[in-house]
């Protein structure tokens, strides 16, 4: 047997992007430093080699050097505390760093990756922490809106639309996976002039399994810009644990070179995500793209993240709010439906006249009867001479009866 090749970024394409691993990619994206320390005493280990741009220091020259080098004793001692849970998720720590007699500020994230300790930091021009009460009237109204939604869509309605007024970006839209991992977009808001998307569908292959699985470790992922050149870490080994370092919590980690390729089809060129988890399982996204560069805050990444896991909190009690809205509206059509072709004298015509109740009864866009020699269409439907085969095909079928059958045409695909 073959012995199956590993997917790495050199040779990753749409048949193996599955088995890509995504979670140590060796580099960063180019807007933040990323530090690999070891646990007690800080030591620099590993470290992204854009720090001369940011910071005035060549990489090399950090590497195995003390965090403290770059750091005053009270952000060490604070990234201590943070790390020991001496007090709750104070990411981000807010890191100054003296380069030439100026002082550069970072919204600075940490966390703890077995004997290693992860430090990323980011360029800010806000000195000061998140303050509770500027953050509370950021979303106070929202997260009220979005817990009395009356049912799923309308809650998702409402998220697209205050998470596009928080971020500025040009489309927003909740994505939500089905049992088989396809997706859907079932709410979106958007800028003007560009085509909708809502209702599209689109594979499992779409997001591979493994970034589903980033994606429930992480409740929010930004890409500021799709053209970044990767920045590599040097060294690209862990001296401590030998092995490549694992970004799955990294909020920098660089991102695949085909999910890169796939955001520039779409003429997207920056983007940003966030999970809505349900039962401990990913249930969709609130994906936002953007057709130029555009990095978002953290303050307000943070009231985005904060957005979701609202949504995700009210998820069940919605979808059991919008299945009994569904139940009493069909038990409504279906009278309506049966009134209508029992005082009818032909079936066929009654079935047409009945257009709208029929197709929401079988939530279809449309239909294909056919009793005896009559046949009619209502609403969207394929080419007759389609249909034709597909009724070719029904003849063939004896063991079920009722059946999904899948076609391709120039313009057309459906099921």
């Amino acid at each position: 047997m073959k012995k199956q090749e590993l997917a790495t970024a050199k040779n990753i394409d749409l048949t193996n992007c599955d088995r890509e691993p995504i979670h140590i990619p060796g580099s960063i994206q180019s807007h933040g430093l990323l530090f690999v320390l070891q646990g007690v005493e800080f030591k620099i280990l590993q470290v992204s080699k854009n720090t001369y741009d940011l910071i005035g220091y060549e990489s090399e020259d950090l590497l195995n050097q003390p965090l403290a080098k770059l750091l005053s004793p009270e952000q060490i001692n604070a990234i201590a505390q943070c790390l020991d849970g001496d007090f709750e998720c104070v990411n981000p720590l807010k890191i100054s760093i003296n380069v030439k007699d100026d002082l550069l500020y970072f919204d600075g994230i940490v966390h703890r990756d077995r004997e290693i300790i992860i430090l990323e930091l980011e360029p800010t021009d806000n000195k000061e922490y998140i303050n509770f009460f500027k953050f509370y009237h950021l979303i106070n109204s929202t997260v009220t809106k979005l817990q009395n939604a009356p049912n799923l869509q309308q809650m998702c309605q409402l998220v697209v639309k205050e998470v596009r007024n928080l971020t500025g970006f040009e489309r927003v839209m909740v994505y939500k996976f089905d049992e088989d991992d396809t997706g859907c977009i079932i709410a979106e808001e958007k800028q003007d002039d560009l085509s909708s998307y809502l209702h599209l569908r689109y594979p499992h292959s779409d997001i591979p399994k493994q970034a589903r699985q980033l994606y429930s470790y992480n409740w929010l992922r930004i890409i500021p810009n799709v053209n970044y050149e990767p920045i590599e870490i040097v060294p690209l080994i862990n001296p401590l644990t030998n092995a490549s370092i694992d970004l799955s919590f990294s909020v920098l980690r660089s991102v695949s070179p085909i999910h890169i390729e796939y955001l520039k089809n779409m003429g997207v060129t920056a983007s940003m995500s966030i999970s809505i988890i349900r039962n401990q399982k990913l249930w969709g996204l609130i994906a936002c793209h953007h057709s130029s560069p555009k990095y978002i805050s953290y303050e307000v990444r943070t009231a985005c993240e904060f957005l979701g896991k609202i949504i995700s909190s009210e998820l069940a009690d919605k979808e059991a709010n919008e299945d009994l809205d569904y139940k009493i509206k069909l038990k409504l059509i279906q009278g309506k439906f049966i009134e209508s072709i029992s005082q009818a004298e032909n079936f066929i015509t009654a079935l047409a006249e009945s257009e709208s109740n029929l197709l929401e009864i079988v939530n279809a866009t449309g239909a294909f009867i056919c009793l005896e020699r009559q046949h009619i269409t209502i609403g969207e439907t394929p080419e007759l001479a389609d249909l034709d085969r597909l009724l070719a095909w029904i003849e063939n079928q004896t063991q079920e009866n009722i059946f999904f059958y899948q076609y391709f045409t120039e313009n057309l695909s459906a099921s």
